[in-house]
């Protein structure tokens, strides 16, 4: 079927006279009757149309009753080509399709979209209608997870350390904007070690999904080697043993070894959001990246329930529905992984209840992820989600990455405030990382 071409006569048949524009509802009724196998060729046509560059073979390229329809337009588009590529946005909107958020984005960020954009009926009416929409499928929510990841730590860092009564003293409407500072002296929209690592482990999976170890640890020796001015001591303790005996596995038992039952910190957790967005349902690779630096099956449980509490959110679960996904049994765990997801799946009952003096938000991946929970369960925004975990003080840039991550993934990247991802001063390697791991789901799960 030459959908370039259905698209496009079903377009010119819906309007009513040559200078009025087509009704893009009328690509939506070419989708009656189909099976799923034609329809999600047509869905495949539609993204491929979110492009600057798309010329439809079919188009008109006459010059229409007035020059200047064409003027202004870039090299080779016709109003035709413009045309399908508005129906197409739409539509995807309107069909909820993930694989047409990134496109659309970058067609947004393009110098010549001034241009275009002022050609396009739906621009102020309906185009960011269609950004939100787009903006909750699993791409967008991807997104989203990862923006409130860096937006989280990015707050939390001025309050690191800090206990409550402290955080009230100095901001007594509590820590809400993005300064900077903290114990490391951050420069304000700066992340922290939490990011930094998150986009170690983003990148490695990207470079090396069927296999990320590796690659991810290569990361992390060069983001070790840049002098970052906060460190985990467990994870420190990692990547030197990793570039003393040469091998991941070995660095793990060393860490083992050394620690033992206190290999149980967060610096695992903190991190592992991107292989949720990468890997869907199955936690294995986000264990194995964990126990790089964190071999403790308390870890690798937090992980397991982080990983598919977030996974349900990208798929639109509600928060509650999310988190029983995340608690379920997993299939196929280690005995000692096993019984640590049930001891964590019973001190979690209640939660949402818990008042805030039972809440503790340390450095032990228990306490970590019991906070980040708490924040999400009891609001109902990003905004709100964040600035509640990073009140708590401790170690509030993990806790708000955390919970960040979450909300992120639960109201897509809309809801992050306006001030606080402008604040960012690394956005674009967030934007780059979102969809590269969306790829990696998309290949992984058979859409390509």
């Amino acid at each position: 079927m030459d959908w370039h071409l259905r698209v496009l006569e079903a377009l010119r048949a819906s309007r009513t006279d040559w200078d009025e524009p087509p009704d893009w509802r009328a690509v939506l009724a070419l989708y009656e009757g189909l099976g799923p196998a034609e329809a999600g060729e047509l869905d495949r046509t539609l993204v491929s149309m979110i492009d600057i560059g798309y010329r439809n073979p079919h188009a008109d390229r006459e010059l229409q009753p007035f020059e200047q329809v064409s003027a202004g337009l870039p090299s080779g588009m016709a109003p035709e080509d413009l045309l399908c590529l508005e129906a197409a946005v739409l539509a995807a909107a309107e069909r909820g399709l993930s694989d047409a958020y990134f496109p659309f984005l970058r067609l947004l960020s393009l110098p010549a979209w001034h241009v275009v954009g002022s050609r396009l009926t739906w621009l102020h009416r309906e185009g960011f209608a269609a950004q939100r929409a787009l903006g909750l499928t699993r791409a967008g929510r991807g997104l989203g997870a990862l923006l409130g990841l860096a937006v989280g730590d990015a707050l939390g860092c001025t309050v690191e350390f800090m206990d409550r009564d402290a955080i009230r003293r100095r901001f007594p409407d509590g820590h809400r904007e993005i300064l900077g500072g903290g114990p490391f002296g951050f420069p304000a929209g700066s992340w922290t070690d939490d990011t930094a690592m998150a986009v170690a482990v983003g990148r490695g999976i990207v470079e090396s999904p069927a296999d990320p170890v590796d690659a991810v640890g290569r990361h992390f020796v060069t983001w070790l080697e840049s002098d970052p001015p906060d460190v985990g001591s467990t994870c420190r303790m990692a990547i030197a043993a990793f570039r003393r005996l040469g091998s991941w596995e070995a660095a793990s038992n060393h860490v083992a070894a050394e620690l033992g039952q206190w290999a149980g910190g967060n610096g695992a957790l903190m991190r592992t959001l991107p292989a949720a967005l990468a890997y869907g349902p199955d936690p294995g690779p986000a264990i194995r990246i964990g126990r790089m630096t964190h071999p403790h099956p308390e870890s690798d449980a937090a992980i397991a329930i982080y990983h598919r509490t977030v996974d349900a959110l990208l798929d639109g679960a509600a928060p509650a529905e999310a988190l029983s996904a995340g608690l379920a049994p997993l299939p196929g765990a280690e005995p000692a992984v096993d019984a640590a997801i049930g001891a964590l799946a019973r001190r979690l009952e209640g939660l949402r209840d818990r008042p805030a003096e039972r809440v503790r938000a340390g450095g032990y991946v228990v306490e970590t992820l019991e906070a980040a929970l708490w924040a999400f369960l009891r609001t109902d925004s990003l905004e709100e989600c964040v600035t509640a975990a990073v009140n708590l003080g401790d170690d509030a840039d993990t806790v708000g990455a955390v919970a960040g991550g979450l909300a992120g993934a639960a109201y897509g990247p809309a809801a992050v405030p306006r001030r606080w991802s402008q604040a960012l001063r690394e956005r674009a390697v967030i934007d780059a990382l979102a969809e590269g791991l969306y790829d990696v789901y998309r290949s992984r799960t058979g859409r390509d």
